[in-house]
């Protein structure tokens, strides 16, 4: 085999072997959340919020702030990365109307790099244990409901896939969320009363409720409180990158107390949250999913491709030349014509032909006679006879 086709021969093996490496190796360890993970949502919406400046002050009727105007900023990135597991800080801050931050939550979880699941927390690291998915979709989302993790009330519940419809210029999966419960989150409780007088008890109700009367139960005075807290959700997720490209949440915490039914009523609420993904995130998340599946499509289709074909043709070159040059040799050992330039010979060294050597020698008589000891046409045995001395 001649040295070029060995060369394309090899130089086609490890374009296929890198097509599929490319493929099957490359794209997944590409495809997951990276150690650098960093993104942030914005939102914007109202607020219901309980005053305690003014329930301290005694005024009631001020107490319950209602559709405040409110930014929302959530912001995700890895603090930890090892194998298959991330753990994410979810960071979630509401700012007034003067920019003051009204309330700030912090979680950390420990999730799958590519499904977004929970994953067991690594050794010496901090997050908070959950069942489901908390700051994201899976990379590579289904048509299919998936469990998702509900922080205030500490359970999991589904998130149900509804339709598929484009938002924001990208084909996405719709999922809502709709959870109530009560409110379990140790952090969130220790900052809410666990009794307060009956009085303001009876005073924010009539506010909250003006058109329910309520009737408590008992005579307890102050009055336990109970809390419970709601979600109602809907995510757009890109279908071919999981990214949340728009949003939409009413979240809820609600004091309750036992009425004279037996059952726990609503008092009055204590914080609820009204939020929509603002126009200009929106595109900003429209357009890393866009350039996530371009990205994608180039290391998982068109890489792979572009290195299989062109492997596939050396190697087609490759046979070509070969068989060419097997082709060849074969034609230079058939039988053909051979031209023999006499100006070119030197002194004739070759033996006489058959006819020369066959010549009958004039003196030696005929030759046709001859037996087979005789040495007719032999000049030397001619002489040696001519002039042997006769005997009488």
């Amino acid at each position: 085999m001649r040295k070029t086709s060995w060369y394309l021969g090899a130089a086609a093996t490890l374009l296929v072997a890198t097509s599929a490496v490319t493929r099957f190796a490359v794209l997944p360890a590409v495809h997951q959340v990276p150690d650098d993970a960093d993104f942030t949502m914005h939102f914007a919406g109202g607020m219901t919020l309980l005053d305690p400046q003014a329930l301290q002050a005694g005024n009631l009727p001020g107490a319950i702030v209602r559709n405040l105007p409110v930014t929302v900023d959530r912001h995700v990135h890895a603090v930890h990365a090892s194998g298959s597991t991330v753990v994410l800080s979810d960071r979630t801050v509401v700012s007034g109307p003067q920019k003051q931050a009204l309330t700030t939550i912090e979680k950390r979880w420990s999730v799958d790099r590519r499904t977004l699941l929970d994953r067991p927390i690594p050794k010496g690291v901090a997050a908070e244990p959950h069942r489901g998915l908390t700051a994201g979709f899976p990379l590579e989302p289904e048509k299919k409901n998936y469990p998702y993790w509900d922080s205030p009330t500490r359970t999991t519940v589904p998130a149900t896939y509804v339709r598929t419809e484009r938002r924001a210029g990208r084909e996405t999966y719709v999922f809502t969320i709709r959870t109530s419960g009560p409110l379990a989150d140790q952090e969130s409780l220790r900052t809410l009363p666990p009794a307060m007088p009956r009085a303001a008890v009876q005073g924010l109700a009539g506010v909250a409720f003006p058109n329910r009367p309520l009737e408590l139960a008992g005579q307890a005075d102050p009055v336990p409180l109970a809390y419970t807290a709601t979600t109602d959700l809907t995510g757009w997720v890109d279908t071919e990158t999981g990214v949340t490209v728009d949003l939409e949440s009413t979240q809820g915490v609600t004091a309750t107390a036992a009425s004279v039914s037996g059952a726990q009523a609503e008092v009055f609420p204590v914080l609820s949250l009204k939020m929509t993904t603002t126009p200009a995130s929106r595109a900003e998340l429209a357009d890393t999913a866009a350039d996530g599946a371009r990205a994608l499509w180039l290391l998982g289709v068109v890489a792979p491709l572009a290195a299989l074909l062109l492997g596939v043709a050396l190697l087609g070159l490759a046979v070509h030349l070969e068989r060419r040059s097997r082709r060849g040799r074969s034609d230079a050992t058939l039988p053909g014509p051979r031209n023999e330039a006499a100006s070119d010979a030197g002194p004739d060294t070759s033996p006489p032909s058959a006819s020369t050597a066959a010549a009958p020698n004039p003196g030696s008589g005929s030759g046709s006679d001859a037996g087979p000891g005789s040495h007719a046409g032999s000049p030397v045995d001619s002489e040696t006879e001519t002039n042997a001395p006769t005997t009488n």
